[in-house]
């Protein structure tokens, strides 16, 4: 039984050893960049409060500014469950942003999500942010 403990204990500390912090180099030809996803729902309790026009005046005054080297807007559907545990279903948008991990891309995202939190009245913007090696073609 003792022994049994400790390959698993061995076993977990090598497996939390091996995934934590450790990053797999990028391929040759490549660089490593973060990429982070915005969610981004367009409705609240009465309805659609970001029409198209109201989204492109957001990317145009808020998001552009902030990252004017490129970025990717998706339409998409989405369904959350909001405060009061209600399902609700919406139109939504899709915000796909690549940047060097050496930028102030959390703090920028974070004002992103921010702004469209109030001007939108927005309960929450979910973020995503991962690694990614990136080459520029």
């Amino acid at each position: 039984m003792r022994i049994v403990l400790l390959i698993c204990l061995a076993l977990a500390v090598t497996a939390g050893a091996c995934s934590a912090g450790s990053t797999a180099p990028c391929p040759d030809g490549t660089d490593r960049f973060l990429e982070y996803r915005l969610f981004m729902g367009r409705s609240d309790q009465q309805g659609e409060v970001v029409d198209d026009a109201a989204w492109e005046a957001f990317l145009d005054d808020t998001v552009t500014p902030r990252f004017p080297d490129g970025l990717t807007v998706l339409d998409a559907q989405g369904q959350w469950r909001n405060a009061e545990g209600r399902i609700l279903s919406e139109r939504s948008k899709l915000l796909v942003i690549l940047a060097p991990p050496d930028s102030d891309g959390p703090r920028l995202l974070d004002e992103i999500s921010a702004e469209y939190e109030r001007r939108f009245n927005q309960e929450s913007v979910l973020q995503v942010v991962s690694e990614a090696c990136v080459a520029f073609t």
